[in-house]
């Protein structure tokens, strides 16, 4: 669906979402549903099995739905399409050999299921996408709709999880007449519904498995023997963090809360650590990306405006040092010339300097020769030969 999913602090986060239903082919009932704001992935496949099994009274407390929703249990078989994520290693590895689940991919138009997956998405369609926020199928401008009626992801699955126990679960179901929570409270009385009987810590081995990769947002490590870095966040486990520095585990995480992560050694879970700023909120991956785009866009843009600033602080600083040598130079050059001035200081002053004034050295360079008039020399002057003359006569 064409929505428009929003932050709490109004960043967008998306504008298509991407929802996962698991349905019961006798009773039409949903046993569990997912909502991703990305291309469904395995891990989504895994929380849709996972909800399945799981009592689901939490969610309804926390959705404030009207009735129950007691529709959980082990199925027996999951027809899937042919969907990659539905045929992959993991959910073959998780459904056949950890649960004992049969699956089967269903083939096209099939009778058993076709009614029950028509009605779901005329549902969808129909029901409760109309029932959003600024939803309308006149012409008008849809962007501009989804932006005044956007939403938050955690507001978006209440709705979801609301439509689903008090409009979908409740009403008739034309094909099987009768009401769809009814149906499926008479088929457990009939038959029963197979439960999980094992731990409710290994539900969360389902959940995504963050690879300890060599790249930025994918790498993990305790520091400081307290603190786990994980996709740029600190995240503190009191007492454990400390015995498993210089250990290997593994990180599970659900996307629709990073808020806490699961440690699990040797596939055995042993503990949760918790992110303090993320700490009485709950944060998904992808609001979390969003987050960051952000704060990088607006530490950029600060980045700019601090620019123009440091650079007219730095054309100051340099006018304010050459006014400073140039004011040095003034005074420099005005005490050279009051050193000059003879009436610098007082007549006593100098006749004190006078006297302390070392004796001029005497020359030893003799005066300048000056002629005497008196003594004029009366002789005749003399004819110059010179030699080569001589030699010729």
């Amino acid at each position: 669906m064409e929505l428009y999913v929003i932050t709490r602090d109004g960043i967008p986060v998306a504008s298509r979402m991407h929802a996962a239903v698991l349905v019961c082919v006798k009773t039409a009932a949903i046993m569990s549903a997912v909502i991703t704001l990305g291309p469904l992935a395995e891990e989504d496949y895994m929380r849709l099995i996972k909800g399945a099994l799981e009592p689901k009274d939490r969610l309804v407390l926390q959705a404030g739905c009207h009735h129950d929703w007691p529709c959980y249990g082990k199925p027996a078989t999951v027809f899937h399409d042919r969907g990659k994520i539905f045929t992959s290693e993991r959910a073959r590895q998780v459904l056949v050999d950890r649960l004992g689940i049969i699956t089967e991919q269903a083939p096209p138009y099939c009778p058993s299921a076709k009614g029950t997956v028509e009605a779901l998405f005329r549902w969808m369609t129909q029901r409760f996408e109309r029932r959003l926020p600024n939803t309308s199928h006149g012409i008008h401008d849809a962007h501009a709709a989804a932006e005044a009626g956007g939403m938050t992801l955690e507001e978006l699955e209440r709705y979801f999880i609301r439509a689903i126990v008090d409009d979908y679960q409740q009403n008739w179901d034309g094909l099987r007449r009768q009401k769809r929570n009814l149906l499926w409270e008479e088929a457990v009385r009939q038959t029963g519904v197979p439960q999980y009987l094992g731990a409710p810590d290994d539900l969360k081995l389902l959940l995504m498995k963050a690879q300890n990769r060599k790249v930025r947002n994918h790498t993990y490590h305790v520091h400081d023997r307290s603190r786990l870095s994980f996709q740029g966040h600190w995240y503190v486990c009191p007492g454990l963090l400390n015995r498993l520095a210089g250990r290997e585990f593994d990180i599970y995480y659900d996307r629709r809360d990073i808020s806490v992560i699961y440690l699990v050694v040797d596939g055995s879970y042993v503990g949760e650590a918790y992110c303090p700023a993320f700490m009485g909120q709950r944060v998904s991956e992808w609001e979390a990306k969003a987050r960051r785009r952000a704060d990088a866009a607006q530490a950029k843009a600060a980045a700019a405006e601090g620019a123009c600033v440091r650079a007219q602080i730095q054309q100051e600083i340099a006018t304010t040092i050459k006014q400073r040598r140039k004011a040095i130079r003034a005074a420099e050059k005005a005490r050279q010339f009051d050193r000059q001035r003879a009436e610098m200081h007082p007549p006593h002053v100098l006749e004190a300097l006078a006297s302390l004034a070392p004796p001029p050295r005497e020359s030893l360079r003799l005066p300048k020769a000056i002629p005497d008039p008196q003594r004029a020399s009366s002789g005749q002057p003399l004819v110059i030969r010179y030699r080569e003359k001589e030699v010729d006569r």
